[in-house]
């Protein structure tokens, strides 16, 4: 397996493999609705729905680095959607297995020796924008398991 390789099964590891820090990301999301994805059972801690567009959002901002100089427009970051219903979490589930699939292929395309060579975008190289996209995702995973324990109730806190 070459380098790359190993970095996009890791990618898969974490989206939807077996990684060694816990559930991948798309089990954790799982059994989800929208009533618990617009939860704040916190106070002042994003929901999940905002965790999983900004969890998209980052994963587009790198792959567009891949390419190019990328200054991001911060309103994305943690959209709050206009309307808030089963649809539109259905819509952020989608949209985000849609950034997921448009970032592993960004990555697929790349060529290992330029790995450690700095993006287009000239701040950081491939390999720390795509190994941060990972880390970034292990985080937030976290983060939505214990927002999805919080709203799911006792009975239900041991399926998380």
């Amino acid at each position: 397996m070459s380098e790359l390789e190993q970095l996009i099964y890791e990618y898969d590891q974490i989206m939807i493999g077996e990684g060694w820090y816990g559930d991948p990301v798309w089990k954790i999301l799982q059994d989800i609705d929208a009533q618990c994805a617009a939860a704040q059972p916190i106070a002042r801690a994003h929901t999940i729905s905002q965790l999983v567009m900004h969890m998209a959002f980052w994963e587009q901002v790198a792959l567009r680095r891949f390419s190019g100089p990328e200054t991001p427009d911060l309103a994305g970051n943690f959209p709050e959607p206009a309307v808030w219903d089963a649809d539109e979490w259905q819509k952020t589930l989608e949209a985000f297995r849609e950034s997921n699939r448009e970032f592993r292929h960004g990555v697929s395309l790349l060529d290992a020796s330029c790995l450690d060579q700095k993006t287009p975008g000239g701040q950081h190289s491939f390999r720390y924008e795509l190994v941060g996209v990972m880390q970034h995702h292990i985080y937030h995973a976290g983060q939505i398991a214990l927002l999805k324990k919080a709203c799911t109730g006792p009975e239900k806190q041991g399926s998380a």
